[in-house]
């Protein structure tokens, strides 16, 4: 005889919530699952944001040691010290960052040393090889199966690419600076006459300059002078720098012509009063459309070498324009740029302190009319990217299309005044403008078809990149 169909109910009563309660705990686990799975992903797109960071520092740091500016050959680079230079400062710009990029709110640590290629083979463009981790990220659900900390690890490579000193002149990738200033310049090195500053054919950098206080052309101290009449108009590249008086000793002097520009107003301008014209407005300002190639503006920036496969670049100087003299435009521009109350040393602008390169990094004070006078300084609107153009060809008299085949970085430490030194104990005609250089970028004539590589915004010719994807 069957119980009644109540007592069998009676009997299943309970089974609904066993079902729940195992029901409950596979939606917490999944829940579990799910919140630290996330967590994890945010993590490890931290720590790669934090390696690819890292990387970028360090390659800036070694386009900014000068390494990549020097031919094989050059006694720094085969002493090693140039090496040792831009691993220590690609190092310090590696944990500078490490500390402003956490991940999990805590900032990630080095697996190992940072690693370098900087071997013969790699001096174009020398790597880093960054990787880290961040072992100790809590989890949230997954402690109830006992889970407290899990680890998350990223690397990146970057490089600082450079076309110069290429064993021989092969198709390279060329590249294209940003904010460079309005400053043709001649391809003669006034330290070490008659040497150039880059071979015209292959790119190859000088080698062991002579006259120069590193034995590179880095550190090299010369005056910038147009070789224009201060009142009537520019002339050949070629022509000699005007005569200074007899009772000073001649200055190094390399001569430029001036850009033909254009007006931008969307330019990045410090504000130092009304402009004089394109010129000193181009000077003093990052220019994002300043040069004409051709009788048409181009746009952004300047390719050296070649603009994505098309032949040599060309930008026409501008026969009419009156750079020269204290008070005429490159002058006006230069001591605006560099936060100068006027020509001379000593105006408040930052100064580079005494080169011991390759020994010590180059170093900069900033100037009394900084936020951070006195200070020391990694960057400085001193600083500036200087096309060199090619004066082994004929260049036209009256203005026209000349070749760029290298650039310039160079630190300008004053406009002279025309009766006291800059740097060093020459004296410059008044409103020549003193570098001193920190890197040289040269191109050769074989540019390939790649769009060409864009650097940085003025601050070095030497482009960085990551080469490893993120």
């Amino acid at each position: 005889m069957h119980p009644p169909i109540s007592s069998q109910r009676r009997g299943e009563r309970g089974q609904t919530i066993l079902l729940v309660a195992v029901s409950m705990i596979a939606l917490l686990a999944m829940a579990a699952l799910a919140i630290d799975v996330v967590t994890l992903y945010v993590a490890r797109t931290e720590i790669q944001r934090a390696a690819d960071a890292a990387a970028l520092a360090g390659a800036k740091a070694i386009a900014d040691s000068g390494l990549t500016s020097l031919p094989t050959g050059d006694p720094n680079f085969a002493s090693g010290q140039v090496q040792t230079l831009a691993q220590s400062m690609a190092t310090s710009a590696i944990n500078a960052v490490l500390s402003t990029n956490l991940v999990g709110a805590s900032a990630p640590v080095l697996v190992g040393a940072p690693t370098f290629n900087f071997g013969a083979g790699a001096v174009n463009d020398p790597r880093v090889t960054v990787t880290l981790q961040q072992p100790n990220l809590p989890t949230f659900f997954a402690r109830i199966f006992g889970r407290t900390t899990v680890s998350v690890q990223a690397s990146a490579t970057a490089e600082a690419y450079n076309p110069s000193n290429q064993s021989s002149p092969f198709a390279f990738t060329p590249i294209a600076p940003k904010c460079v200033k309005p400053w043709l310049v001649a391809n003669k090195d006034p330290v070490s006459p008659p040497a150039s500053f880059v071979d015209a054919t292959t790119g190859a950098v000088e080698a062991n300059p002579t006259g120069s206080p590193t034995g590179s052309v880095i550190g090299e101290n010369f005056y910038l002078e147009a070789d224009c009449n201060p009142v009537t108009s520019c002339s050949l590249v070629d022509n000699p720098p005007r005569v200074v008086p007899s009772a000073r000793a001649p200055a190094p002097t390399v001569e430029y012509v001036p850009a033909t520009v254009l007006f931008n107003p969307n330019n990045i301008c410090p504000s130092c009063g009304a402009s004089l014209g394109d010129l000193e407005n181009s000077v003093m300002c990052c220019d994002v459309n300043p040069f004409v190639d051709g009788g048409v503006a181009v746009p952004a920036v300047m390719s050296c070498g070649g603009a994505g496969g098309g032949g040599p670049y060309h930008v026409q100087w501008d026969a009419g324009a009156i750079p020269s003299g204290a008070a005429a435009e490159s002058a006006s521009g230069a001591v605006c740029l560099t936060h100068a109350a006027s020509v001379g040393m000593d105006q408040g602008q930052d100064k580079l302190d005494p080169i011991t390169w390759p020994t010590n990094p180059l170093t900069i004070t900033a100037g009394t009319s900084s936020p951070f006078a006195s200070k020391k300084v990694t960057t400085s609107s001193s600083i500036v990217t200087i096309p060199i153009i090619d004066t082994s060809a004929l260049i036209p008299p009256n203005g026209g299309n000349v070749t760029i085949i290298g650039y310039l970085q160079g630190f300008i430490n004053c406009v002279s005044d025309g009766a006291n030194p800059c740097v060093g104990s020459s004296i410059g005609n008044a409103g020549d403008i003193q570098i001193t250089v920190l890197n040289i970028v040269g191109c050769s004539s074989n540019p390939n078809t790649a769009p060409p590589v864009v650097g940085g915004m003025g601050t070095s010719p030497v482009p960085v990149r990551l080469i490893t994807p993120p």
